[in-house]
């Protein structure tokens, strides 16, 4: 930011589990700083970091939203963040641009599932973290089961505060770095009663600053005591090395606490400059390099968030990592090599859009309009120049089928869907050619209603959704061989005639499809061959069991018959089609399914009933595995069976579960199974005729 330096701008995200108070200790934080003038609340419309109708209708964060502020002399630009599995992915993306976190837990339940996969994303990233037990309030607060709740993850978190009691008697905090009280009357010595407590955290503070550092733990053995400037460059240190999570607490519904939070956040968290390094690698090249925050080296920035405005446009926000970024300035998206230029800059508060005229290294800055630029794409300068590695995006987990209520609004609910995904590119949208359907892939049940609430809302558009039709297809398990295919046909004048020979063998599960020309002797013209494989190929899109697709088998042409006045390119392919549905009804056909890698994650006590579930579903467990303070359970188990496991494992977990899942491999379906679906394949067809 203009008249900033480096060393004094810091970003962070607010991190955890769904409904753990991240957004109101958000608002806490924002008033604390003086950046807005009221406690902003999510019950009563007033929160400045939920803005969607949606969320404040479902009471839960759904995007990320982005404050820029400025507090004790630094531009800060906070991030709050999404813990609802459905759209946690979102944060997932964030952090990848972000250089710290602040992780919430709660008082009363400690790490939850979602705590624990948002710490994970933050070691990945190597962020610099604080902890924030929230809901030092509620009749079952316990601040040490929620500190040791972060020990089983292995944060090895240490107390930089204490409660001043707990529940209705939860009065303030005890800042254990100077040795004071905060309540909501201000500042205030510690209590006589929690002295020798406070006194007893703090010594266990100073020995776990000491271990991050040989000469401090030298120096701390030798003497017993580090002086003041130690403890804090110590303390400094093991945050921004990720030795260390400090843990404070209070109550983000009444803003107790928040002060002495964000002094932290301030003091602990580090600047672009203190960070590591970014690894990077020349655009046009695999050379790599490493990329600083040098205000004046090569420009290289990523976008981590689109923002799609019905009116406005697109809104493409990044965060600069090197250089300097500046209004009417043209850039270089890495990701696509496609130029752009850009208009005015802004920072987000909110709702609000502030114009800046530059952008430095650890500033959060937006921009209209580009052609582009998509979520996770780089940025580097017009001519080319150092680039970092793009944003990882989350795969969906969950399709739905969908189409148009109304006719004739396909395409524009198509092309408004396509501006939705665009936003959030852990949407997806695509057609599936086996079965027809159109289908919208998201993270989740709600998130992907909550998308078409959005469309709704947006775009004036209806549509239905429906259970997905599972892709199955049909192979071959035994070999047939020199099966005619004929097509004989005289009408007077020119006729049609053609004949092959084919033999039909199964191929290993996922090779495809092989055709192999073995005609000698001329017996089918060398002209006509590539009709006969071409009538082979179209014949596969529809199988002879149920009509889908015919996967794993080879082909081999090895006779056939021709006249010399009658054959042509369109006798052979029809006598290639009609010979190649009657080899494969000869090599006793079967039904392959899609088998889906399925990973869940939920509290331990829930682990017998999931894994009961996955083994009724036809699920084979092959792992099972204690992370942290949940468990991780993975299983193969066939897609038909997991089309509605979001809301069974919801109903299963009380919400507390979550899981991702990705394609494996075909398996031939069980044979009472087959029966149903070759069943429902002839009715359909029926109904169709």
């Amino acid at each position: 930011m203009k008249d900033v330096d480096v060393r004094d701008t810091r970003n962070f995200a607010l991190i955890g589990h769904s409904h753990d108070g991240k957004t109101s200790l958000g608002e806490a934080i924002l008033l604390s700083a003086g950046a807005t003038q009221s406690l902003g609340k999510l019950e009563d419309g007033s929160s400045n970091l939920s803005l969607l109708p949606e969320e404040k209708e479902r009471l839960t964060t759904m995007t990320s939203s982005v404050y820029a502020f400025d507090a004790d002399g630094k531009h800060v630009t906070l991030v709050d963040t999404p813990g609802d599995p459905n759209f946690q992915p979102d944060a997932h993306i964030a952090l990848g641009a972000l250089d710290s976190a602040i992780l919430v837990v709660s008082a009363e339940d400690g790490a939850k599932v979602g705590t624990e996969r948002m710490w994970t994303q933050a070691r990945n990233h190597s962020l610099a973290v604080l902890a924030f037990v929230n809901g030092m309030d509620k009749e079952r607060a316990d601040f040490l089961a929620a500190v040791d709740s972060l020990r089983k993850l292995e944060a090895n978190p240490i107390p930089l505060a204490l409660p001043i009691g707990a529940g209705e008697n939860f009065k303030g905090v005890v800042d254990l770095l100077n040795m004071r009280a905060r309540t909501a009357a201000g500042d205030a010595e510690i209590p006589a009663d929690m002295a020798d407590e406070a006194t007893a955290a703090r010594q266990h503070l100073i020995e776990a600053v000491a271990e991050c550092d040989d000469d401090l733990l030298e120096k701390y053995l030798e003497e017993g005591e580090l002086s003041p400037e130690e403890i804090r460059s110590g303390l400094v240190a093991g945050v921004r090395e990720s030795k260390l999570v400090p843990v404070l607490c209070g109550v983000a519904n009444t803003g107790l606490g928040a002060d002495l939070l964000l002094e932290f956040a301030l003091e602990l968290f580090p600047s672009p400059q203190d960070r590591p390094a970014w690894a990077a690698r020349a655009a046009d090249g695999d050379a790599e390099s490493e990329l600083t925050a040098d205000p004046n080296g090569p420009f290289a920035a990523v976008v981590f968030k689109t923002i799609i405005d019905r009116f406005a446009g697109k809104l493409s926000v990044f965060r600069v990592i090197s250089g300097t970024a500046t209004g009417d300035s043209s850039v270089q998206n890495a990701t696509t090599g496609s130029k752009e230029r850009f208009g005015k800059l802004f920072v987000l508060r909110g709702a609000e859009h502030v114009d800046v005229p530059e952008a430095g290294p650890g500033d959060i800055v937006a921009v209209a309009k580009l052609k582009d630029a998509h979520t996770g794409n780089v940025l580097i300068p017009e001519k080319g120049g150092p680039r970092v590695a793009e944003l990882a995006i989350p795969e969906g987990v969950l399709s739905y089928a969908i189409e148009a209520k109304a006719r004739g609004d396909e395409e524009k609910v198509f092309s408004s869907l396509a501006r939705l995904v665009e936003e959030d590119p852990t949407l997806g949208l695509g057609r599936e050619a086996s079965t027809g359907e159109f289908l919208l892939t998201g993270m989740g049940e709600l998130h992907i209603r909550t998308t078409i609430q959005k469309l709704r809302r947006l775009f004036e558009l209806e549509v239905d959704l429906s259970t997905p039709k599972v892709p199955y297809r049909e192979t071959v398990t035994r070999k047939a061989e020199n099966v005619e295919g004929k097509l004989k046909k005289q009408t007077g004048g020119k006729g049609m005639f053609g004949v092959c020979y084919l033999t039909v063998e199964p191929l290993p599960r996922g090779t495809g499809f092989e055709f192999v020309d073995e005609i000698v002797g001329g017996s089918i013209p060398r002209g006509l061959i590539p009709a006969v494989e071409k009538g082979i190929r179209e014949a596969l899109d529809r199988g002879p069991q149920a009509g889908f697709p015919v996967v794993d088998v080879r082909v081999r042409c090895i006779d056939g018959k021709h006249h010399a006045v009658d054959s042509n390119e369109m006798a052979f392919k029809l006598a290639a089609s009609f010979g190649f549905k009657a080899a494969v009804e000869q090599a006793r056909p079967t039904i392959l399914e899609p088998i889906m890698n399925v990973e869940v994650s939920a509290p331990e006590q829930y682990v017998g009933d999931i894994m009961g579930d996955l083994s009724s579903r036809r699920g084979r467990v092959q792992a099972s595995e204690a992370r942290g303070s949940g468990h991780r359970i993975q299983a193969q188990v066939p897609m038909a069976e997991m089309l509605e496991y979001a809301s069974s494992l919801t109903s299963i977990t009380a919400g507390q579960g979550a899981f991702h899942m990705g394609f494996s491999h075909y398996e031939e379906v069980p044979s009472q199974i087959q029966e149903k679906i070759v069943a429902e394949a002839q009715a359909s067809r029926t109904e169709t005729s």
